[in-house]
């Protein structure tokens, strides 16, 4: 029932004197009759008014549209309660013929936010003859006491053919408790009429005139006014999409209390239940019918996958229990944001780094155009893509009218699932799809917003460079075009092992954004285990399951924890194979530590079962299928023991159709045909041939979905298991050759399984060469962490790695990208242990180094769980190192840090008490969330803290999370960075349809516009409104840049309205860089941002101020070293000039700005100004330390020859 006294309104119009009452739709707009509003109106505007302006609802709006008109005045019954006065509203649109007007708040808007539950107004007819109850609230007459008018609320009935020649429904109610000179029930005209929670009018006169108390009233049918296009445009304008819509009165649930008699009489003993709003007497089959017709319409549902499709999952079964589809034992799809890794493409899309996100509010977010799925291999991208499919299309089939769109689990999104190879030879999506699917690729949107989810899978399985090419420029074409031609828009969601820089900079130019899947935590490992042991996660709900399910866990947590494989098993699909071969019931309950064992073990229970898994064809087929084993038993294992001949055979024919697969991108079953054919044979001579061939693929339990178009093997993985023997050979014995396939995340599983196949006196060469190099130190401590080194070679890989800075020698430092990643996958290593038990013991470390390594330690000694304890119980420490070390005593003693970090948590008055409460929550969702709804309503708390705690909320309990994020944004005496904080996670975390949103980009635009907010808060607020709307946030970026704010902020904002609007943003940047009155660093700083996006202007404008007359040597020398950063051709001569002709300081800055850009030439300058006794002791001083940017030890040693007296600390004295 929508009926809430924060959307009940009383009505004033000072003008006429009338009293009425009135609906709020959106927090601005209030409906309600046109006679309260009458000579509100401008005298020259006719019915129905003008259009809403084009720019977007704010404070300048208001003030225009209110100018020039008679105001009304208006309050919500919730604001009467709380003693708030009466608002200025202004009637923007009216329809006087039926007696409606909509009037829209001008004064204190800031005040009108929606409160929690604020929901969408549906309006409806009434149809049927049946009589239908009805209740509506107003402000009448007869509730006048004291001068103070009183709120009614009323029930009645509506007989709908009553009243049909006047155009009005007639309510039946009961009589007023006292008779009045007049009709009591003025006043009430403009309350909303509703039928259970559907709007079917509103109330206009008092059918009984002014002769006393009266049994009848009549309204307005909503069907009159309620889809008038202007109207519509009104509300869309003030409240968005969403908060008008129609909506079918839904069929009213059986009682079950009554009998099957009819009689009316209840059953002895049983109580009824009451039927669900509305109460429709006798109202049957129509109202029914048009509620429950499907949502979609039967030619898109057609392009959904069969509800009853199984995912073809070859061998990947295991006897101890089915675990079916391996994204239904999930407990968590999460995806972390990456960090921003293209500066050359700022006009990308804003990308975010920071908390993981889950993918049901990734999809719903408005502002993330188009998605790139990236991760480890066996991280679980296609099961993600999987379950989206399967997840939204199995609502689709059962949405109704009735049900709406609103309730779809990530929008309205309609996916379709395609596999990149699919696209090989195509020039389109819709090309490559079914006929099904291009059905839903042409037709229009069936509800409002509807969009089309092309899921495309496997972007790393398309292997030859030309099918690369071809695809990337359909993928590319379909993102630049979603918005235009046919249909519906289109939102492309990818997913590959990762993306090189070109791929990544056309994705990112055409609106893509980057979010990495992540591997589980140790506890999302645990419930995973527990799901896959009783065949779901819905079967834990039973405690008797939960406790005996925990227990595997525990058990099999605590093995990969002493066998060192606990960070490879937090891999998917490495975790399903492993859980199943430990639990197998066939084989030992032990698991090999490395990878290549998982798989070698797996491919073998596969090939094991495949005389059972041919058993049932047809002896004629079964003929034709030992027949091809035959051929491939001479070719493969002539000289294999004949009980193994078998297996052999087919791991060489398997690799064989691997390396073809991978390596060229052949079809599996041409290439398999090709690869089993005898040559003396016609290629059409047996009509058996492809039967066979296929039948024999089947039987493998390695490839899959071989009864489509496009069969596959099981996972890329296993492909590029087998096909290890020929990659092998392809990369030798060149370390160089390796090593860049470890690099490469698209190739260094292969690359692991190929190394293993060589010799053990190779492998130990080459990951030697590998060792000694410190550029490749990190690939061979790949191969260290997958158990491919032996001992000499582990402590070498071990000393470099941990080599200090002080005692590295020149170039010989180790590049390791991922220092963290990198220590953390080999501490199963006694060595490593013992050198990260010394980190985390030594008192000179950095504390969050030492913290670190005892959490990377804990997991393996239990050494590092008792320093992770001292660490935590240390008030030396700070706060929030504390809680890290907490939560990572959480993942291996789950009760001691779950209660360290409720203490933390209860520290209301620390920045840091919420970050414990979410962390806590991971752990022990009932007490972190109530510690979270603690925090938010404790004044102790600060600000920002208040803020990370609604917003963690929101994770747990929506309604409250979003709710307190809207108070704190609209709080004024909150600090200003946290209201843009609140406001902005208001906005992302938004899932009600827009209105939500809609309200935290008015709190944003309120702030960015309030003068009284620090300047930089100001732009941060429209940097921040311009992700979701941009019409709004570029207007005031806009207008920051181009003279309100002064300064810094007006160069950020030029600076960030080039990221959210191009033209405009380099038109704002030029104007600041060619202003004579900027500071020269802001007119530097934003001729560089426009060379970012135009090259040719942006370098020009640094060109002329490497040479401003008016400017000192310094600024002009940067400037010059800026262009030669971007153009040596422009800037280098410039560079030289001031090196050669400038003199003192100056040219030892000319010179280091030059070693920048050149580092030979700069560096030979600065040695010749600190040799140079003609330029004075403090010049070749300086200049001596300036060389220490590029060569520490040269400036050590000029320093010395120079008298100089090096203090400890790097720094001299003279």
């Amino acid at each position: 029932m929508p009926l809430t006294a924060q959307r009940v309104a009383e009505v004033f119009n000072p003008r006429a004197g009338v009293v009425g009452s009135g609906w709020f739709i959106t927090p601005q707009l209030v409906l309600t009759v046109w006679h309260a509003a009458e000579g509100t109106t401008p005298v020259d505007e006719a019915a129905p008014g003008a259009p809403p302006p084009r720019r977007s609802l704010s404070p300048a709006a208001l003030d225009e549209l209110a100018d020039g008109r008679e105001p009304c005045r208006v309050r919500a019954l919730a604001d009467a309660s709380a003693g708030r006065p009466f608002r200025d509203a202004v009637t923007v649109w009216w329809r006087p013929e039926c007696d409606v007007a909509l009037l829209l708040i001008t004064e204190d808007a800031d005040r009108a936010t929606s409160p929690a539950g604020w929901s969408t107004t549906y309006w409806t007819d009434l149809v049927s003859a049946d009589p239908v109850e009805v209740t509506a609230v107003g402000f009448p007459d007869h509730d006048v006491v004291d001068r103070v008018r009183e709120s009614r609320q009323f029930g009645g009935v509506v007989h709908p053919l009553s009243g049909v020649r006047s155009g009005h429904w007639v309510i039946s109610t009961g009589a007023l408790a006292r008779p009045m000179p007049g009709s009591g029930w003025a006043g009430m005209s403009g309350a909303a009429l509703f039928a259970g929670d559907r709007l079917v009018g509103l109330v206009t006169a008092d059918a009984g005139g002014g002769s006393g108390p009266v049994a009848e009233l009549r309204a307005v049918p909503a069907r009159t006014f309620a889809d008038d296009p202007l109207l519509a445009e009104w509300i869309r304008w003030a409240g968005g999409t969403g908060a008008w819509a129609y909506g079918p009165i839904e069929r009213p649930e059986q009682d079950p209390g009554r009998t099957g008699s009819g009689d009316g009489t209840r059953r002895q003993g049983t109580d009824g239940r009451r039927s669900a709003s509305p109460k429709l007497p006798g109202a049957k089959g129509r109202f029914w019918r048009r509620g429950h017709r499907p949502l979609l319409p039967p030619e898109l549902l057609a392009a959904a996958p069969a509800p009853d499709a199984v995912r073809d999952r070859g061998g990947l079964t295991y006897r101890a229990a089915e675990p079916g589809e391996l994204a239904r034992v999930y407990t968590q799809q999460r995806l972390d944001t990456t960090a921003d890794r293209d500066a050359q493409a700022p006009a990308g899309p804003l990308r975010v780094t920071g908390q993981p996100v889950s993918v049901e509010r990734l999809l719903a977010d408005p502002t993330v155009r188009h998605i790139v799925v990236t991760g480890e291999a066996g991280v679980g991208k296609s099961s993600l893509l999987e379950y989206v499919e399967a997840t939204a299309w199995r609502w689709w089939r059962g949405a109704t009218r009735a049900d709406g769109p609103d309730g779809a689990p990530f929008g309205p999104l309609l996916p379709l699932r395609i596999a990149a190879r699919e696209l090989v030879g195509h020039d389109s999506i819709a090309s490559a799809a079914g006929p099904g699917a291009r059905a839903l690729l042409d037709a229009g949107p069936p509800v409002p917003g509807a969009r089309v989810l092309v899921m495309v899978d496997a972007l790393d399985e398309v292997t030859g460079p030309e099918d690369w090419r071809q695809v990337m420029e359909v993928l590319l074409a379909a993102a630049r075009e979603s918005t235009s031609g046919p249909g519906m828009e289109r939102r492309l969601l990818l997913s590959a092992r990762s993306l090189h820089d070109s791929a990544w900079r056309g994705l990112a130019g055409a609106g893509a954004t980057e979010f990495r899947l992540q591997p589980f935590t140790v506890e999302q490992l645990r419930r995973f285990v527990m799901a896959h042991q009783t065949g779901g996660a819905e079967r834990l709900l039973d405690p008797g399951v939960h406790e005996r399910a925990a227990a595997r866990a525990a058990e099999f947590l605590a093995y990969v924890r002493g066998n060192g494989m606990l960070d490879l098993v937090r891999l998917p699909l490495l975790a399903h194979l492993a859980v199943g071969q430990y639990f197998d019931p066939a084989g030992e309950p032990r698991v090999q530590t490395r990878r290549v064992d998982l798989y070698a073990r797996a491919v073998a229970e596969f090939l094991g079962r495949f005389p059972q898994r041919q058993s049932p064809y047809e002896p004629h087929l079964r003929d034709r299928i030992e027949e091809l084993l035959g051929r491939l038993r001479e070719r493969h294992a002539r000289e294999a023991p004949r009980h193994a001949a078998v297996t052999v055979a087919l791991r060489g024919f398997l690799g064989d159709l691997a390396d073809t697969y991978l390596r060229h991108g052949t079809p599996i079953v041409g290439a398999a045909t090709g690869l089993l054919a005898d040559p003396a044979e016609p290629a059409d001579g047996d009509p058996y041939r492809r039967r066979a061939v296929t039948a024999l693929l089947e039987a493998t339990g390695v490839i899959v979905d071989i009864h489509t178009a496009h069969p596959r093997f099981l996972h890329r993985t296993f492909a590029e298991y087998l096909a290890a023997d020929h990659l092998r050979d392809r990369y030798g014995t060149d370390p160089a050759t390796w090593g860049d396939a470890l690099s490469d995340a698209d190739t260094r599983v292969a690359a692991l399984f190929a190394f293993d196949r060589h010799p053990p006196d190779v492998r130990r060469g080459i990951t030697s060469e590998l060792a000694a190099d410190p550029e490749r130190v990190e690939q061979a401590a790949s191969l260290l962490a997958e158990g491919m080194c032996d001992e000499d070679t582990r402590g070498r890989i071990l000393e470099l790695l941990w080599r200090r800075t002080d005692e590295q020698e020149r170039d010989t430092a180790p590049v390791v990208r991922n220092w963290r990643g990198t220590h953390s996958s080999l501490a199963h290593l006694p060595q490593q242990q013992r050198r990260l038990h010394d980190m985390a013991t030594d008192p000179r470390s950095v504390p969050v180094d030492r913290i670190n390594a005892a959490g990377a330690l804990a997991g393996h000694d239990p050494r590092g769980t008792d320093l992770l304890r001292t660490f935590a119980h240390d008030g030396s420490y700070p706060l929030d190192l504390r809680i890290a070390a907490a939560w990572y005593l959480a993942h291996i003693d789950r009760e001691e840090g779950s209660e360290l970090l409720a203490r933390f948590a209860d520290d209301a008055p620390s920045r840091h008490c919420a970050v414990a409460a979410a962390r806590l929550a991971d752990h022990d969702t009932s007490a972190g969330t109530s510690r979270l709804r603690a925090l938010v309503a404790d004044p102790r708390c600060p600000d920002v803290a208040k803020v990370d705690a609604a917003i963690a909320l929101c994770a747990h309990d929506p309604t409250a999370g979003t709710d307190w994020l809207r108070r704190f944004a609209a709080d004024g005496r909150f600090f200003a960075d946290s209201r843009v904080y609140a406001a902005d996670a208001l906005a992302s975390s938004a899932e009600d349809d827009g209105r939500t949103r809609t309200e935290a980009t008015l709190l944003l635009e309120r702030i960015a516009r309030d003068e009284r907010v620090d300047a930089g808060y100001r732009v941060e607020a429209a940097h921040r409104l311009a992700r979701y709307r941009a019409d709004a946030g570029t207007l005031l970026l806009r207008d920051f840049a181009e003279g309100a704010l002064h300064g810094r902020y007006g160069c950020d904002a030029a600076v960030l309205l080039a990221q959210h609007d191009h033209a405009e943003g380099a038109r704002a940047l030029d104007a600041i860089a060619r202003a004579a009155g900027q500071e020269p660093r802001h007119r530097l700083r934003a001729a560089l941002e426009l060379a970012h996006y135009e090259p040719a202007d942006g370098e020009a404008r640094l060109a002329a101020l490497a040479r401003e007359p008016g400017w000192d040597d310094g600024p002009r020398i940067r400037a010059a070293a800026l262009l030669a950063g971007r153009n040596r051709e422009a800037g280098l001569p410039l560079l030289r000039s001031y090196a050669v002709e400038s003199t003192g300081d100056v040219r030892v800055v000319a010179a280091h700005a030059l070693a920048d850009v050149d580092r030979e030439e700069g560096l030979r300058l600065l040695r010749e100004l600190a040799e140079s006794p003609e330029a004075g002791r403090s010049v070749q001083v300086r200049a001596a330390n300036a060389m220490g940017d590029f060569d520490p030890r040269l400036k050590d040693a000029t320093l010395r020859r120079l008298g100089v007296d090096i203090k400890p600390g790097g720094w001299f004295s003279t």
